[in-house]
């Protein structure tokens, strides 16, 4: 069984389709060939009808990876860029497709200049890649929100969230194992201690016995010398 687990975790943890690549548990869908999506709404709702939203691009890894992934001779003229699923809320805050924000200047983002990184009241999407020209590395761009882009979604892999729970389970059985081993062991300390202490009682006893019996017939040897010597 865990052969079979960590072979899973193997397959699943960079796995790649045609469109469909995994990363840590997440599945990302790369769309080529819609040319007819126009803005971010219609973006999202592509992703919501294959149970998905636009990406969470949060780490340089999954930058990375996307970008590794992104096939470029599939990308028509004019349409290098994908929506992601960041946008501006306010002048200082942007908020990720789960609900997640970013407003600290420690968390992760890959801009492409410092003019797509300020707020922008006309361009509050954010795609990566430029439509007008193929970026390799794919940064980010504040883009007007119904412009033509490619997109990118993301979802849950539920094979490795079953390789997960299941890995879970037997880390609990053997958790569970390992205790009843350990109360078994600290019942037979136990168990060892209280037959020790017993042991050393009877011959505590013994000693005694053997004492008073002992005292008692050097008494008795006492108390005949005296009678004898008196006669």
């Amino acid at each position: 069984m865990l052969f079979v687990l960590i072979l899973l975790n193997l397959i699943v943890v960079t796995s790649t389709t045609d469109s469909w690549h995994q990363l840590n548990g997440m599945e990302y869908y790369i769309e080529y060939f819609n040319t007819t999506t126009l803005g971010v709404t219609q973006a999202k709702n592509k992703c919501a009808s294959i149970g998905a939203i636009l990406a969470v691009v949060n780490s340089q890894r999954i930058q990375e990876f996307l970008v590794e992934n992104i096939n470029t001779s599939k990308l028509r003229v004019a349409s290098y860029s994908f929506y992601i699923g960041l946008s501006w809320i306010s002048n200082t805050t942007l908020q990720w497709s789960d609900g997640s924000v970013i407003n600290k200047s420690s968390e992760y983002t890959c801009w492409n200049s410092s003019h797509d990184s300020v707020y922008n009241p006309k361009n509050l999407c954010v795609t990566m890649g430029w439509h007008a020209r193929l970026i390799d590395d794919f940064k980010w761009k504040s883009v007007f929100c119904n412009e033509v882009h490619h997109y990118i979604c993301q979802k849950i892999n539920e094979v490795t969230t079953i390789a997960t729970t299941s890995k879970r389970q037997i880390t609990i059985q053997t958790s569970t194992i390992e205790t009843s081993t350990k109360a078994t062991t600290r019942k037979s300390g136990t168990s060892v201690v209280v037959y020790a202490m017993i042991g050393v009682g009877a011959i505590v006893i013994v000693i005694v016995i053997c004492g008073i019996i002992y005292i008692k017939y050097q008494r008795l040897d006492l108390s005949r010398m005296f009678v004898t010597s008196r006669m």
